[in-house]
């Protein structure tokens, strides 16, 4: 093992936490999961609206066709 001594440095640090550095395909791999949530939460809650839409039928004067007033 060999014995170095720096007596002058000049240095510029940046520190980081570890545990923020996100790669360019982890960050691909978040963002399509979000997606994939939000997606997947769109089709639960007009799942739930037609599920629970009341029809009047034919001259039905309450509503307008997407089921609101």
């Amino acid at each position: 093992m060999a014995d170095v001594r720096i007596r002058e440095a000049a240095v510029s640090m940046r520190v980081v936490d570890g545990e923020s550095l996100l790669t360019p395909a982890l960050l691909e791999r978040i963002v399509e999961a979000v997606q994939a949530a939000l997606a997947a939460q769109h089709e639960a809650t007009q799942a739930r609206r037609r599920d629970t839409r009341l029809s009047g039928g034919a001259g039905c004067e309450c509503c307008d066709d997407d089921g609101g007033p």
